[in-house]
């Protein structure tokens, strides 16, 4: 992007399932989609669910033609030219610990992360005897993550993970919001570990992905009226309902793809796609043009 000129437009993806799967490189057209919106004065951003320890785990040394990553799903803001933190949210140690009390008599397993940029920290209750996507995930972070303790609870936080398996799911996310009230933001999405296990993650009013890329625009003079996204799960649907321009790839569940315009899945270029659809309808692409340009 041009730094010193003014942005015209804002895209934001997801990344796990829309821009990237794992085991497998990103599909060429949407990297050279991404390079043609910076060359046209857009700026890009990766709205993603992964703390910083993760994205930087998982990218090692490749780089992505990209202005901004809305880390977290929405809980800090991250310039990626310069890796400076322009924004971070955290529960302070009373919204911590009512939620973790109610957690520890609800039976359900849950992490603690600790306090953004450091959320891939956690302290676990791991009561149930049996989720396998609890232990993959505690094998995944270990040497960062012990069990919890008495007084862990009297901490900030960034957000608390609830993971459950598949076959106990019904009404998880309905009876979270319900006890924990409005004090807390309940983000649905699914295990990046099994692909099938929910996890509902618990963070302070007001942090999401549409949260972030919103204060982003805003800080260019831009509006959702500017913007396009495209995502695959749950935790993308606040940010698919506040732009102006909305898609999923097809690998999304069913509810996501009959309320936004479908593109084809990572493996296709559904990224890139996206992005000539959107410059289509806005007028900046026209028909037979070379798209990427």
């Amino acid at each position: 992007m041009v730094r010193d000129a003014a942005p015209v437009g804002i895209f934001a993806t997801d990344f796990d399932g829309t821009l990237h799967m794992p085991g497998r490189d990103f599909h060429r057209e949407d990297i050279l989609a991404l390079e043609c919106l910076g060359r046209m004065n857009i700026i890009r951003v990766i709205a993603t669910g992964r703390s910083p320890f993760s994205f930087d785990r998982m990218m090692g040394e490749r780089s992505l033609p990209v202005d901004y990553l809305v880390l977290s799903s929405g809980a800090g803001i991250q310039d990626y030219r310069t890796g400076e933190f322009l924004w971070t949210a955290s529960a302070n140690e009373a919204l911590t610990s009512r939620a973790v009390n109610w957690l520890s008599n609800s039976g359900y397993d849950f992490c603690v992360q600790g306090k953004f940029p450091r959320n891939h920290v956690f302290n676990y209750s791991y009561s149930s005897g049996s989720n396998p996507d609890m232990e993959r995930r505690i094998a995944l972070y270990s040497g960062y993550c012990r069990p919890i303790q008495k007084g862990d609870e009297n901490s900030v936080s960034t957000q608390i993970v609830i993971i459950v398996p598949p076959g106990r799911q019904d009404g998880v996310i309905a009876e979270v919001t319900e006890s924990l009230g409005g004090s807390y933001n309940i983000l649905r999405t699914t295990s990046p570990l099994d692909g099938e296990s929910l996890w509902a993650e618990v963070f302070p009013a007001g942090v999401s992905k549409s949260s972030g890329v919103e204060w982003l625009a805003a800080r260019f003079g831009l509006s959702g009226s500017d913007a396009a996204a495209v995502g695959n799960d749950y935790n993308d649907h606040d940010l698919l309902e506040w732009a102006g321009h909305a898609f999923v790839v097809e690998n999304s569940p069913e509810h996501l793809r009959t309320r936004f315009r479908e593109v084809p899945s990572m493996n296709e270029g559904g990224v890139a796609e996206a992005a000539r659809l959107w410059l289509l309808k806005t007028g900046q692409l026209s028909e037979g043009d070379c798209w990427p340009v």
